[in-house]
């Protein structure tokens, strides 16, 4: 599934693209999470929670993880949401990828589920979460989930599971999804020591190591090598857009809004010309 090689290939190429966001970029907050937690302390406690959420919530912004929603809104709720996950991920924070299958499954839901709060207001109409809305900064925070956005969706070739492309995921499903990942990392010795060296070389221990992101960097940055000639990172003059925008993200919002115009229609929420005029003005902003 991943070639050594080319992993690191792609992992430089990820650290000029993420570099363009400094500071607020992944490698700095994982540095950050690395300095702080110890047996007694850790990001999310009482005394460095504010602290990490100011860090966490400007890259957020950078990698608009709010769309389609204003980010201001969206984050409000993920203060919140934090506050409530504290004790949980205090439980699981010193698990890594390669153990998922011994996380208490009670933690990892109450986690999921306050994170799945964030953008929707009443889920009774709707199957699944926004899987981005809880991956993306669990990533993050824990390091060993991908953030599964669209790119990462289409681009890893692991999964036959039903819905694993979707915006919207149920529980069960990343748990599957993360198992795979599990035993696929445990399969494969060699690729787990060079992801404990890079860990080591960049942040200084392979106690802690970002499986989770290293293996969503492969696969999102796979994508920005195809939209470029001969596979080249060519870093010129101009700044170049932050890291969330792009084709596939404009396509995911759309996706997501159909969606939702189609639940509230069957729902007999809005009329057939209020649908048509939502997407119509969507469309033309």
């Amino acid at each position: 599934m991943i070639d050594i090689q080319e992993f690191g290939r792609r992992y430089r190429i990820f650290e000029k693209l993420d570099s363009e966001n400094s500071p607020h970029t992944f490698q700095r907050f994982w540095s950050y999470k690395i300095k702080v937690e110890s047996k007694d302390n850790h990001i999310l406690d009482r005394e460095n929670r504010d602290r990490t959420i100011r860090k966490l919530g400007n890259i957020l912004k950078i990698w608009q993880w709010h769309r389609p929603y204003e980010f201001d809104f969206c984050f409000q709720k993920m203060e919140k949401s934090i506050e409530k996950i504290s004790d949980s991920y205090d439980r699981i924070r010193n698990f890594s990828l390669t153990e998922f299958d011994k996380i208490p499954e009670k933690d990892l839901k109450i986690i999921w589920v306050e994170f799945g709060k964030i953008k929707d207001q009443d889920t009774s109409n709707f199957y699944g979460e926004l899987v981005m809305t809880i991956t993306k900064p669990l990533m993050f925070l824990w390091g060993q989930t991908p953030a599964f956005d669209s790119v990462v969706r289409a681009k890893m070739p692991l999964f036959n599971y039903q819905g694993f492309s979707n915006t919207r995921w149920e529980f069960r499903l990343w748990l599957r999804v993360m198992k795979e990942l599990q035993n696929y990392l445990n399969d494969n010795a060699e690729l787990t020591n060079t992801f404990r060296k890079k860990s080591q070389e960049k942040y200084g221990t392979n106690q802690i190591v970002p499986f989770g992101q290293f293996l969503d960097l492969y696969y999102w940055t796979e994508n920005r090598l195809d939209s470029r000639p001969n596979t080249k990172v060519t870093i010129g003059a101009k700044k170049k857009p932050s890291l969330g925008f792009n084709e596939e993200t404009r396509q995911e919002d759309y996706r997501n809004l159909v969606s939702l115009l189609n639940k509230l229609r069957r729902a007999g929420k809005i009329s057939a010309p209020e649908r048509r005029e939502y997407e119509k003005n969507w469309r033309s902003s």
